[in-house]
């Protein structure tokens, strides 16, 4: 359980490592724009990732949700 939740962590910082990475690409300037649109694609991709292992996380038992439900 431990693991899955620090690979949720690790796989957090990766995605705002890629977002300042694109930020870095595009101030740049004489950067080629496509290796920007393929950071944020790489972020988009792991932004989705995320979601489905906290969704299969939270199917399993892995995760438990301490919000209360209307």
């Amino acid at each position: 359980m431990l693991l899955f939740k620090l690979i949720i962590v690790l796989l957090l910082i990766f995605v705002i490592i890629t977002l300042f990475t694109a930020l870095y690409q595009l101030n740049k300037g004489s950067s080629d724009p496509q290796r920007v649109v393929k950071t944020l694609g790489l972020r988009i991709g792991l932004s989705i990732l995320i979601f489905i292992l906290l969704w299969v996380g939270q199917f399993f038992g892995l995760i438990q949700s301490h919000g209360a439900y209307h």
